[in-house]
């Protein structure tokens, strides 16, 4: 009997461990400088239906093996984008309602290459701690804000340095996209390969850094925008 309640323990410990390394723990904040007013030009309004977002999470560390890669995502990507002449001076304001999240889903997993089965109760426990107040902390930070600094490049594929607002925390990247628009609608494409340490967040670990997320990440995603009569 102590062995069976030795080893029921374990597993315990072991299964919180997993859960609280699918989150990164909060760093220091800073607020983002004021952003100027988008450029006149034709304006599109995103439709998060159309559009989607995929965060793929790693584990790094010797007991690695423990943990497993998740996806984060959804059809959270909302704001406006704004093409104007010359169209360098083109720019955009999205957000990403954190609440509004989804985590593992099995399609995506599938499409990753990962084991699309992951138990409910883990998938559930997962995203309570990823907005907890000492990861995401969604009840003060309920927005993942974007926004444009420069684009150049080609017309059919620039590259965007934009600055992403996180947990409180202001980075700045560059990323390419493939671009298509018309006077009617607008989408854009692209991969970002990144680190929690670029954004500013310090990745989760347990067992002493045995078992940690890893410091990189692949972000995919998709815009989708339709023309408004709105000028700006």
């Amino acid at each position: 009997m102590e062995s069976l309640t030795y080893k029921r323990s374990l597993w315990l410990l072991v299964f919180v461990a997993l859960l609280a390394g699918c989150s990164t723990a909060q760093s220091p904040r800073h607020s983002a400088d004021s952003l100027p007013a988008l450029p006149d030009g034709r304006p599109y309004i995103v439709d998060p239906a159309a559009s989607s977002l995929r965060i793929i999470l790693g584990t790094e560390g010797a007991l690695a093996a423990l943990g497993h890669p998740h996806v984060i995502g959804g059809s959270v990507i909302g704001g406006t984008v704004v093409i104007a002449n010359p169209w360098q001076d083109s720019a955009f304001r999205l957000e990403v309602p954190v609440a509004e999240l989804v985590v593992d889903q099995a399609a995506w997993r599938a499409a990753e290459g990962l084991d699309p089965d992951v138990p409910e109760s883990a998938i559930r426990a997962t995203r309570e701690n990823m907005l907890s107040d000492s990861q995401l902390n969604v009840a003060s930070y309920p927005l993942i804000e974007l926004s444009s600094i420069e684009i150049t490049g080609p017309e059919w594929q620039p590259d965007v340095r934009f600055r992403v607002t996180i947990a409180g925390q202001t980075s700045v990247h560059t990323v390419p996209i493939a671009l298509n628009w018309d006077e009617n609608q607008l989408t854009a494409t692209g991969k970002l390969l990144t680190r929690f340490s670029d954004l500013g967040l310090t990745p989760y670990s347990a067992f002493g850094g045995g078992l940690r997320v890893a410091d990189e990440l692949r972000i995919r995603f998709r815009v989708k925008a339709f023309a408004t009569d709105e000028k700006n």
